[in-house]
C-alpha cells in the first residue's frame, strides 16, 4: 500500500474527518445557491437586469475596454459614465440614467477634475450630482482590501455603474500574465458586482504590434483571463484614417453589435459613419510604427530610463523586450539622452546633428 495514502500513525484519514476540515476551510465563503429545476426557474425567473448601455451592457456586469496606448481611454470613460449620470447617449447607444462611480487610480485629482468639466462643457450637461469620483492616484492599497472598501462605501449609493480606471493600478505586486493571479483579480470584482449590483466598467491596454493582425480576444495585454471574464468586450484598434478606431465588440448576453469606426476628436471620440470598419491600419504601416509606442511614451515628459521602462511594462513590455526594442531605437536615432539621463524622443535638429558627425 502506497504510504502517502495513510496518516503520520500508519492509520487511514477517516472520510467524515476530511469533510469537516473541508467545511473549516470553507467556513468563511459565501453560502452555495441551491440547485433549481429548470421548468422553476423559467416560470419564476426574475426581471432581467436594466441594460446601462443598451444593446451593450447590462447592470450587474463586467465590462472591458481595450485599446492601444495613448488612444484616450480615460477621457472615453469618463465621457460614458458622464452619459450615464445623465441618461445622455454613447455614441449611437441610449443609457438608462443612474448614479454611478469613478475610482480614478491614475491622475491627480485637480486635473480629473479639469476633464470631468471639459466633457462637462463640451456636452452641456448640467447635472452632475449622481457622479461620484473616489481619487486614488499615490495610495497603496492591496485590491482585496480595496474591494472590502469599494462595497462598504458603495453599500447606500445604489450605483448603477462603477468604472475602475486603469486596472493595472489594481495589480502592483502581481503579474497580470499570470492566470490564477487576473482569476482572483476577477472574481474580486465579481463581489463587487454581487454586492452593489453595479455594472463594472475597467480599461486595459493592447500587448505592442498590429493589433488588427490578431482576434480580439488575443489583442488584450496579459492573461487571455482578462478576456474570457468579461461579459462585454469593447476594443478600440487603429483605423488607416489618422486619429480614427474600429470599434468592435463581443458580447456574452445580448446580440451582436456591428463594428464601426469613430475618430478622436478633443475631447471625445465620435462616430464616422462614412468609413469602412474593415479598413484597419495596414501591415506597412503598422511594420512602421512597431515602435512608436514605446517613443510615445516619451511625449508628455522625458523619463529615466527606469521610469520608462516601468511604463513600457504597464502598456504589455517584458524588461527584455523593452531593452531590446530601446536599442532598436537609439540605432534609428529615435530617441535622445540628455547628460542628466532623462530620455525623449529625438528631434529632427538632432537627428541631423548627429548625422553630420
Amino acid at each position: 500500500m502506497n504510504e502517502n495514502n495513510n496518516s503520520a500513525d500508519g492509520a487511514k484519514p477517516e472520510p467524515l474527518k476530511l469533510i469537516e476540515a473541508v467545511k473549516d476551510a470553507n467556513a468563511d465563503e459565501a453560502t452555495l445557491p441551491e440547485i433549481e429545476r429548470a421548468n422553476e426557474m423559467l416560470e419564476n425567473r426574475s426581471k432581467k437586469p436594466a441594460e446601462i448601455i443598451e444593446g451593450v451592457a447590462h447592470a450587474g456586469t463586467k465590462v472591458v475596454l481595450a485599446s492601444g496606448s495613448k488612444v484616450g481611454k480615460t477621457w472615453i470613460l469618463i465621457a460614458w459614465i458622464i452619459a450615464v449620470v445623465t441618461g445622455a447617449r454613447i455614441w449611437k447607444f441610449k443609457t438608462e440614467k443612474g448614479k454611478a462611480l469613478l475610482v480614478n487610480f491614475e491622475i491627480r485629482s485637480e486635473f480629473m477634475a479639469d476633464r470631468i468639466q471639459i466633457i462637462q462643457q463640451h456636452g452641456n450637461h448640467q447635472d452632475l450630482s449622481n457622479l461620484d469620483v473616489w481619487n486614488l492616484r499615490g495610495v497603496t492599497v492591496d485590491f482585496d482590501q480595496l474591494t472590502e472598501a469599494i462595497i462598504e462605501r458603495a453599500k447606500t449609493k445604489n450605483y448603477s455603474l462603477i468604472i475602475l480606471d486603469p486596472i493595472y493600478k489594481t495589480m502592483v505586486g502581481r503579474s497580470e500574465n499570470s492566470a490564477s493571479t487576473v482569476g482572483i483579480l476577477c472574481k474580486q470584482i465579481d463581489r463587487i458586482i454581487e454586492a452593489t449590483g453595479a455594472a463594472v466598467i475597467f480599461a486595459h491596454h493592447y500587448t505592442k504590434g498590429n493589433a488588427a493582425k490578431k482576434s480580439q480576444m488575443d489583442r488584450m495585454s496579459g492573461s487571455g483571463v482578462f478576456a474570457r471574464d468579461a461579459d462585454s468586450i469593447i476594443t478600440l484598434t487603429e483605423h488607416q484614417q489618422k486619429n480614427c478606431y474600429v470599434v468592435e465588440m463581443t458580447l456574452r448576453n445580448l446580440a451582436p453589435q456591428t463594428p464601426f469606426v469613430v475618430e478622436w476628436k478633443f475631447p471625445v471620440m465620435v462616430e464616422r459613419p462614412d468609413l469602412s470598419p474593415e479598413d484597419f491600419k495596414t501591415e506597412e504601416v503598422m511594420e512602421e510604427d512597431d515602435y512608436e509606442p514605446l517613443v510615445c511614451l516619451l511625449d508628455e515628459s522625458p523619463l529615466t530610463v527606469a521610469e520608462w521602462l516601468e511604463a513600457a511594462m504597464e502598456i504589455g513590455y517584458s524588461r527584455a523586450s523593452f531593452f531590446r526594442d530601446k536599442g532598436v531605437l537609439v540605432d534609428q536615432k529615435r530617441v535622445q539622452i540628455s547628460d542628466d539621463k532623462f530620455w525623449s524622443r529625438a528631434t529632427t535638429e538632432t537627428k541631423e546633428a548627429t548625422d553630420s558627425k
